[in-house]
C-alpha cells in the first residue's frame, strides 16, 4: 500500500517557533563573541526579512506584504519561543547579566549551521551578515528610533491600493 503522509491540519512551519528560531540561529552564528538581547533580535529579524525597507540596495528574504510593519509587534513572542527551543537543544547559550537576558552562539551553533546548504539559507546568511555588520554599532534605542521613524512607511505602500486599482471586482 502506497500512502502519503498527511500533516495534521494544525501543523504550521511558516511563522512557527522552529522557523523563526532557525533564522535567529543563523543570525547568532555571524558572531559568536557578541551577545544579543531579545529587543535587538526582534529588530534584526525584521530587517533580515524586509531588508529592502531599510536599504534599497538589499533584497527582501520574504515578500513585501501589506501591513508588514505589524510583524515587528507580534514577532517578539515567536522569537522568544524560538530561542527557548534553541536553548533547550543546546544550540545557543542564554546569558544572564545585570542588564538582562542575552543570547549568543556556541560551538554547536556553528556545527549545525555548517549542515545548511539550501539557496534560502545562502540568502538568509548573506542578509544576516549584512544586518550584523551594518547595525552592530547601533544601540538598541538607536535601532528603536529607526523603527519608530519608519514603521508607518513599511507596508504603507499598499494602504491606498484600492483607490488606485478602483473597485472593478
Amino acid at each position: 500500500m502506497n500512502e502519503t503522509y498527511k500533516y495534521p491540519e494544525n501543523y504550521l512551519l511558516f511563522n512557527s517557533p522552529l522557523e523563526v528560531g532557525l533564522r535567529i540561529l543563523v543570525l547568532l552564528s555571524q558572531d559568536s563573541t557578541t551577545i544579543f538581547d531579545i529587543d535587538r533580535l526582534v529588530i534584526f529579524d525584521y530587517f533580515i526579512l524586509h531588508a529592502n525597507d531599510v536599504d534599497n540596495e538589499q533584497i527582501n528574504l520574504h515578500p513585501s506584504l501589506p501591513l508588514r510593519s505589524s510583524e515587528i509587534i507580534i514577532r517578539r513572542k515567536l522569537i522568544s519561543e524560538g530561542l527557548d527551543l534553541l536553548v533547550s537543544k543546546g544550540l545557543v547559550e542564554k546569558v544572564y547579566t545585570d542588564k538582562g537576558i542575552y543570547y549568543r552562539a556556541n560551538k554547536l551553533t556553528a556545527m549545525f549551521i555548517d549542515l545548511l546548504k539550501s539557496d534560502y539559507y545562502k540568502d538568509l546568511n548573506s542578509l544576516c551578515y549584512w544586518v550584523t555588520n551594518k547595525f552592530k554599532s547601533f544601540t538598541t534605542p538607536e535601532l528603536n528610533s529607526i523603527v519608530n521613524e519608519n514603521i508607518q512607511l513599511w507596508g504603507g505602500e499598499f494602504e491606498f491600493e484600492s483607490l488606485v486599482r478602483g473597485n472593478y471586482e
